[in-house]
């Protein structure tokens, strides 16, 4: 079984995982000043730093004394993800990985502006993607009963649970928009292909 779920991620997934890891190594897991390089700041993106709209994904941050936000994250990356590429290819898994994760970056920006302190705050973590091809593997299924992959009722539960607890607090600081509006950026993204059929 472990041999299996080693096996399934392709070299896009693992890239992705990758990369998380370098950052939160040179990151020091969002503890020092390269941290800033990766920060969502929406002034320094109208200048032109595009890539902050995304880089957020690989930001990952310490639990207590431990790397569980990152290892959380890239499990469910590994499978999730590795689902996808392996029954589509690489390309295909990036292109839903950058829509899910500049919804979910922009969407944990404003939502924290409108509805939070009023004012940005730091903010990462590939788990607004992991919401996002979670959305888009059940729904995408739901509605194309021929795409390969199958997300277990079990996992959906949990992971809605999982959402659901962090709006109510009791799991501390967490990006929760993140968390929606990955999701439902990756559900409507399984939608829109179901119905085309042509991605």
């Amino acid at each position: 079984m472990l041999k299996d779920f080693l096996s399934q991620a392709g070299w896009m997934t693992k890239t992705l995982v990758g990369i998380s890891v370098l950052v939160s190594i040179l990151t020091m897991s969002g503890t020092n000043e390269y941290t800033l390089w990766f920060a969502f700041n929406w002034n320094l993106i109208l200048q032109g730093e595009v890539h902050r709209l995304i880089t957020p994904i690989f930001l990952h941050f310490m639990i207590g004394a431990f790397p569980i936000h990152l290892l959380f994250n890239m499990m469910w990356l590994w499978d999730q993800g590795g689902s996808i590429e392996k029954a589509r290819n690489g390309w295909y898994l990036l292109v839903i990985v950058l829509i899910t994760g500049v919804a979910s970056n922009v969407g944990e920006y404003f939502s924290s502006i409108y509805f939070g302190s009023g004012r940005p705050y730091l903010f990462g973590g590939m788990s607004g993607v992991v919401y996002g091809l979670l959305g888009f593997n059940f729904v995408r299924r739901r509605f194309d009963p021929f795409f390969p992959v199958h997300v277990h009722p079990g996992l959906m539960q949990f992971m809605l649970l999982w959402l659901v607890l962090g709006f109510t607090g009791l799991l501390g600081n967490i990006a929760n928009a993140a968390h929606l509006i990955g999701l439902i950026s990756g559900g409507l993204l399984g939608f829109i292909t179901a119905k085309t059929r042509r991605f």
